[in-house]
């Protein structure tokens, strides 16, 4: 009887200084969207990338306008041309509107490719900082904000992050 009080008690201590050493570990989260979009690298991504859809959606309104009246004027010339001729021009109208639509589709895919490739790079330089940042003031554990219900807002190391990036990276190039 007396071995298993000993027991139980040993047991009950062990399970008391575990808990106790999980309460010690230092505990933090981070927004990474906030790193991203209001980091000085971060935003000029945006904006390069705001840019090019901005020159990008011009071209292809101008095309587009160009299309229109190319599409009026054949068929205008319905009745006017021999059904050989006009189906010619309208095989070549589709064509080119075919070959529109592609320009249009590569154009989104390289956006989409620059914007990704961007990010990544970003991240990728994001990390390092966190780390070292962990490492100097002994956390243990960082958690992404948005996996987190409630949370004290001293935790919370999104602004020092944020300042060490914009220190360190002012623009990410792409090729």
């Amino acid at each position: 009887m007396i071995f298993k009080f000993i027991k139980i008690l040993i047991f009950f201590t062990l399970v008391q200084f575990q808990n106790l050493s999980y309460a010690q570990e230092k505990i933090a989260y981070i927004d990474i969207d906030k790193l991203l979009n209001d980091s000085i690298a971060g935003k000029l991504i945006t904006k390069k990338i705001e840019n090019k859809y901005k020159t990008d959606l011009e071209t292809f309104k101008n095309t587009e306008t160009k299309l229109a009246k190319e599409e009026k004027e054949i068929l205008s010339q319905k009745n006017i041309l021999s059904s050989e001729e006009f189906n010619k021009k309208v095989s070549n109208f589709q064509k080119k509107v075919k070959d529109f639509r592609d320009q249009q589709k590569s154009s989104r895919n390289k956006i989409n490719e620059i914007k990704t490739k961007s990010t990544s790079i970003l991240v990728k330089n994001i990390n390092p900082l966190i780390e070292d940042y962990a490492k100097k003031n002994s956390i243990d554990i960082i958690l992404p904000k948005d996996s987190i219900l409630i949370a004290r807002s001293d935790l919370e190391i999104t602004e020092i992050i944020l300042k060490l990036l914009n220190d360190k990276i002012k623009e990410i190039k792409i090729d």
